[in-house]
């Protein structure tokens, strides 16, 4: 089997980009030849290539000319797409219906449903658009890159796939990251047969750490739907508290330099690579998430739980598929600093803490390890390519054999 995977890189790498580098890994180990068509975002800068873009949802000819060109070259058996906004468009998926090649679709966000793709809106989830025919909450909060003509230029070219059918039509499977998210994306107009929910996975087992640290930990950008002024206002609170150790930048840095210089117990250790946060979180008491919107499926927190290290996250959205409260983390109430404080000052004490560290790992285990993710994985593209018609105007080389 060859898989032909498409991904829209982002300006700043986030977990989508790393979820990529990871599935494809993982194929690659399983013998599973694959090939990666890739564009990225670096061009939109300026409020006239934001608007060109938005245009571009509708369609972009040269990225669906590169797709065209390398579906002939590469001849997959399969497209795997990850993210295609806004770069490739969703004429992408049309031109792979016409060629014949089946293709699965992951959703690593809402983007289908919500132009901004969080459905998050001034500090809590908003669903505004969600069902409706125009969308225009959307367009009058200027949801896309804060411009309201780009919102509009945006929402109108999705509006328009809809209206031709291209997620029904174009698309074979998507993947949905939980079962919360199936339900989202059947609620904005998903077919529910076409859905299937996969998590996402760690290519490699970092093996599990002695959680001996003593610390609490925050990993991640520092924004406030990632609800990272809950942290600091808790452990305001808690003068007493254990230390807070935080990894990670962005546009709230001027809070978290503040806190770090006005609080004993809470440490800024800037960004560090990937060996030194699996060592951070490996160490910790916990990892605090106390994400404020929808989130799709954290890598953190699944690195987390390949360590051994619970987790105490909001209690909201995907948080409650994959943590079970009091057994491989705790869940407090979205936004609520005092929840959260009631959560650290009653975290159990060593040798609870080491049941549910054991707790974390097996959910690891049964649920986000790369044997685990793989067969799911591959057993989705066999279903998929199972069902095509044996006739079209192109079959790949595996399928005509």
């Amino acid at each position: 089997m060859k898989v032909l995977l498409v991904h829209n890189r982002y300006q700043q790498k986030g977990g989508e980009d790393s979820v990529v580098e990871s599935e494809r890994e993982m194929l690659d180990a399983h013998g599973v030849a694959t090939d990666l068509l890739e564009a990225d975002n670096d061009h939109i800068r300026g409020l006239t290539a934001e608007l060109k873009a938005a245009v571009e949802v509708l369609y972009n000819a040269e990225q669906v000319a590169r797709l065209r060109k390398r579906l002939v070259d590469s001849k997959p058996d399969i497209v795997h797409v990850h993210n295609w906004f806004p770069t490739f468009s969703p004429a992408m998926f049309g031109a792979c219906r016409r060629s014949g090649i089946p293709v699965v679709h992951t959703l690593h966000n809402y983007r289908l449903l919500c132009i901004k793709a969080s459905l998050y809106r001034d500090g809590s989830p908003c669903e505004d658009c969600l069902g409706t025919t125009l969308r225009l909450p959307g367009i009058v909060h200027g949801c896309y890159r804060g411009s309201r003509a780009g919102s509009a230029a945006a929402t109108a070219a999705m509006l328009s796939h809809w209206g031709i059918g291209t997620w029904h039509n174009a698309v074979d499977r998507f993947i949905a990251l939980s079962n919360f998210a199936k339900g989202k994306l059947i609620e904005g107009g998903l077919p529910p047969d076409k859905i299937m929910v996969k998590p996402n996975t760690l290519a490699e087992d970092p093996g599990i750490r002695s959680g001996n640290g003593g610390y609490f930990a925050y990993v991640g950008r520092f924004t406030d739907e990632k609800g990272l002024p809950v942290v600091l206002e808790c452990w305001r609170r808690g003068a007493h508290l254990p230390k807070l150790r935080i990894i990670g930048s962005g546009p709230l840095e001027d809070q978290v330099r503040e806190a770090a210089e006005t609080l004993d117990n809470v440490e800024w250790l800037g960004t560090k690579t990937s060996g030194e946060v699996l060592d951070l979180i490996g160490n910790a008491r916990a990892l605090i998430c106390p994400s404020q919107w929808y989130e799709g499926m954290p890598r953190v927190v699944i690195e987390a739980m390949a360590v051994g290290t619970p987790v105490i996250a909001s209690r909201l959205g995907t948080y409650l598929e994959m943590i079970e409260h009091g057994k491989s983390g705790l869940l407090f109430e979205a936004g609520r600093s005092d929840a959260l404080l009631a959560c650290i000052q009653g975290f159990p004490s060593a040798d609870d803490a080491a049941i549910m560290r054991a707790s974390a790992r097996r959910q690891f285990d049964s649920h986000y390890s790369a044997e685990t993710n793989y067969q799911m994985l591959i057993e989705i593209y066999k279903q998929v390519i199972a069902t095509q018609p044996a006739s079209g105007r192109y079959v790949s080389a595996a399928r005509a054999a």
